[in-house]
C-alpha cells in the first residue's frame, strides 16, 4: 500500500491504486509520498482514527465527500462513529490549536 496526499489540501489516502482525486475536495494534484517522509509528515499516527472503505484507507474519514478514483459524488458505505475518534482535518487542526494556546 503506498500513501498519496493532495497537494491542495494535504489529506491522504493509503491505497494500492494511486487516486485521482482527493477524497475532500475532487482536486486532482495527488502526489505519492514514502512511508518514511508519511511518518515525518504525521500522516496515519494514529491508525485507529483512520478507516478502510473498499481498499483505501482515509486519514480522515469524516471528510469524504467524493470517490478518490472516479471523482463522484458519494456517500460513504461505511458507518462511523465520531465519539469513537475520528476526526475532519478541521476537527484535528482544532484540537492541536486548544493545546497550544
Amino acid at each position: 500500500m503506498t500513501v498519496y496526499v493532495c497537494k491542495s489540501c494535504g489529506r491522504a489516502v493509503r491505497a494500492e491504486e494511486k487516486p485521482n482525486f482527493c477524497y475532500a475536495d475532487r482536486m486532482d494534484s495527488i502526489e505519492n509520498i514514502s512511508d518514511e517522509d508519511a511518518v515525518k509528515m504525521g500522516i496515519f499516527q494514529t491508525p485507529e482514527t483512520s478507516i478502510w472503505d473498499f481498499g483505501i484507507l482515509y486519514e480522515f474519514p469524516l471528510d469524504v465527500r467524493f470517490h478518490p478514483i472516479t471523482g463522484k459524488e458519494i456517500k460513504p458505505d461505511f458507518i462511523y462513529n465520531p465519539s469513537k475518534g475520528f476526526y475532519s482535518l478541521s476537527e484535528l487542526q482544532d484540537s492541536i490549536m486548544e493545546k497550544v494556546r
